[in-house]
């Protein structure tokens, strides 16, 4: 939900309330014009304890799980807040009759509760209506991400039905039997992985570490097929392989890399490293180019690169940086993604 929204229903909100009070407000009676002031003061007093407990005190305590602060805070709260809008309101009084003697004249503990009453009642709509929009929020995020997986779901599905990728692996593996069949059937081996990580792992919000570096693995190992020397490719994974993380995120950064490489410059021409520390995961990848920078950072910016990022702000808002160089003649991505916040936006 836009912050705009949000706006426009706060405002909505607000203008009900007034019209609802009208019929109690007695402005058709000829009242004095220090009664009128006097209940707007109220209002905007009530209107004060609402973004209270809308803004702070629901924020800082009750969605944060700590309920028994949250009760205590706001019985102390609601119990005092009478006391100063009465104050506010005396004030006033004291400045319309030029009158400071004896300031608190008046105040009883009758007056303190008969203001306790609607004081309670702005705090309750406040939490109420915080801890409510907060609920269509999520489930607008929920049905983004579902609608975003399903698309990754689609995406993953044509990708693994691509004939032009399906074709030359299985080309390059025809051609490796002739010379090496053991090593033709462990490429084998690796596409069947390929096949059977795509079509059940990516169903899941959540893959270990270890399942998604075999996964790069083996795209790596056969993209290697078509290359002549494999010292020009140079791939590490080093750290916990328990973290979790979202299925297949990191393909269409190693697609990008073997699309764009050009392996006559040094070496190694691709060099790509996956790491995971505690909770931290860091993914990066860079190669060497022959194309205009320009135009190669345009075509890195395609589909995929958009279709990543969305993901990575549907799945790990604010808890992920992406950086991209393309220092002529390198072009290198980075990745940092933390996943041991509270709650992963996926689940």
């Amino acid at each position: 939900m836009s912050k705009r929204k949000i706006i426009s229903i706060h405002f909505f909100i607000w203008l009900f309330a007034i019209f609802a009070n009208l019929p109690y407000s007695n402005l058709g009676r000829n009242m004095p014009a220090n009664q009128i002031v006097t209940n707007i003061i109220a209002f905007l007093y009530l209107m004060a304890v609402f973004y209270i407990f809308y803004l702070a005190i629901v924020p800082l305590f009750l969605e944060k799980g700590k309920m028994r602060s949250f009760f205590l805070v706001s019985f102390f709260i609601v119990l005092l807040m009478p006391f100063f809008g009465y104050t506010i309101l005396f004030f006033y009084r004291a400045l319309f009759e030029h009158n400071f003697h004896d300031f608190y004249r008046g105040y009883s503990l009758k007056m303190h509760m008969s203001g306790y009453f609607p004081v309670l009642t702005a705090a309750v709509f406040g939490s109420f209506f915080r801890v409510i929009l907060n609920w269509f929020i999520t489930m607008n995020q929920k049905a983004e991400i579902d609608k975003q997986k399903l698309a990754m779901e689609l995406e993953l599905i044509r990708n693994k039905m691509n004939p032009h990728f399906l074709f030359n692996t299985l080309n390059n593996i025809d051609s490796l039997i002739q010379t090496d069949q053991a090593e033709a059937s462990a490429m084998l081996i690796r596409l069947s992985d390929i096949m059977r990580y795509m079509t059940y792992d990516t169903g899941s919000d959540l893959v270990e570490m270890s399942r998604e570096a075999d996964y790069l693995r083996n795209l790596i190992e056969l993209n290697r097929l078509r290359i002549s020397n494999p010292d020009e490719i140079y791939f590490e994974v080093r750290g916990d392989m328990k973290t979790k993380i979202a299925p297949a995120l990191f393909a269409p950064l190693i697609e990008n890399a073997f699309k764009f490489a050009s392996f006559r410059n040094k070496k190694p021409s691709i060099d790509i490293r996956l790491a995971s520390s505690e909770g931290i995961i860091t993914f990066s990848a860079s190669n060497y180019f022959e194309s205009a920078p320009s135009e190669t950072v345009k075509e890195y910016s395609g589909s995929g690169i958009v279709n990543l990022r969305r993901r990575l702000d549907l799945t790990y808002p604010d808890r992920y940086h992406m950086e991209i160089n393309n220092a002529e003649p390198l072009y290198s991505v980075k990745l940092t993604i933390e996943t041991n916040a509270d709650t992963l936006h996926c689940n």
